[in-house]
């Protein structure tokens, strides 16, 4: 049975990742730093990244800036920072995703040693695909509803809506799920589009 994380070891792991990404943003030519160095958990940013090549088109004298959340994780759902009640709705989710979202997927090789893939969305992919997940996640399975559930409403359906959300890296790599007995098809909105490695993602909407 595999150990369970303390929080101290999940707060390693998540800087961990965020070191990487910013050594990855760099290696794209671009300048990178991570917020939380100034502004301890900065909420919905981590990496502040900066293309000086590129300017922003209303504002040619600024660079363009993306405001980067990372998150990582040693298991294939990775939490994504959001209740799944806030990733049912898309007005919640416009305001408060600041920019695009690196998911770090931690796989331990040895002690002490780990192999990273980095799974990058952009802002409006993030949107996209943490809503219709969560969706599919909490109206399209198939299960049996307790009474107890049913005016609480800490739960939609049967599912306790203020648990932590996750996407699955199958997902990140433009999967969809086929229908069977335990749900329906979950037709992802990115279906046929791998994020692995796709940094230019940073720079879209």
């Amino acid at each position: 049975m595999e150990k369970k994380t303390t929080q101290a070891e999940r707060a390693r792991m998540g800087a961990i990742g965020e070191s990487h990404v910013v050594a990855k943003l760099m290696e794209q030519g671009w300048d990178a730093f991570n917020a939380n160095c100034t502004i301890k958990n900065f909420k919905t940013i981590d990496i502040v990244c900066i293309d000086g090549n590129s300017t922003d088109p209303k504002s040619p004298w600024k660079p363009n800036i993306a405001l980067v959340q990372v998150k990582t994780s040693v298991q294939p759902n990775i939490p994504a920072g959001f209740t799944m009640a806030q990733c049912l709705d898309k007005e919640y989710l416009e305001k408060n995703v600041m920019g695009p979202y690196v998911f770090v997927s931690a796989k331990k090789v040895d002690e002490t040693k780990y192999e990273f893939r980095y799974f990058i969305l952009s802002r409006r992919m993030f949107i996209d695909l943490i809503h219709a997940a969560h969706k599919y996640a909490i109206y399209d399975y198939k299960r049996e509803i307790k009474e107890e559930t049913i005016n609480d409403p800490a739960y939609i359906n049967g599912v306790k809506v203020t648990a932590p959300s996750g996407l699955y890296l199958r997902w990140m790599m433009g999967e969809s799920d086929k229908a069977n007995k335990l749900h329906g098809e979950f037709k992802n909105p990115l279906e046929g589009i791998n994020c692995e490695n796709a940094w230019e993602n940073i720079w879209k909407d």
